[in-house]
């Protein structure tokens, strides 16, 4: 790689574990508003909370370990996980003004999209179905109490 090239990753390698590092900050402190309630008596909360914490130990994670230099050039992997991560920050924010079925839907389609799918019949289908088998999950199976 030049040296144009290394002092490029030098700068993109921590700008990138910052965003996700945010990115699990937000979703912690989301989590702890809805109530993350206890290990014996989850809230809503819960997960986005431990997914949050988890997003932050992998910031870390990336920083301390990734010493190879092999992030790579800004291709479709990237747009991927742009794709993915504007999902979870739209889940997020439709989930608390709009509902947890809206959300979800705009959550299954973005991951599917970024995953490859490319028929919309199915990507339909498939968030349908993915959204009324969370629902049954959580607010039926799990008595999980949030707005719908």
């Amino acid at each position: 790689m030049s040296s144009a090239g290394d002092a490029r990753q030098r700068v993109l390698k921590p700008v990138g574990a910052a965003v996700l590092a945010l990115l699990g900050v937000g979703a912690i402190l989301s989590g702890v508003a809805f109530g993350a309630g206890s290990v014996d008596s989850p809230g809503p909360g819960m997960w986005p909370a431990v997914l949050g914490g988890a997003l932050v130990l992998s910031a870390v994670a990336f920083l301390v370990l990734n010493r190879d230099g092999k992030e790579g050039a800004f291709g479709r992997e990237v747009w991927n996980a742009l794709i993915v991560v504007g999902s979870i920050v739209a889940f997020v924010l439709l989930f608390e003004h709009v509902s947890f079925l809206l959300a979800s839907v705009v959550l299954l389609a973005g991951c599917q999209v970024a995953a490859g799918a490319t028929r919309w019949l199915t990507i339909a289908i498939t968030c349908v179905v993915g959204t009324g088998a969370a629902w049954l999950l959580f607010f039926v199976v799990l008595g999980v109490t949030t707005p719908l």
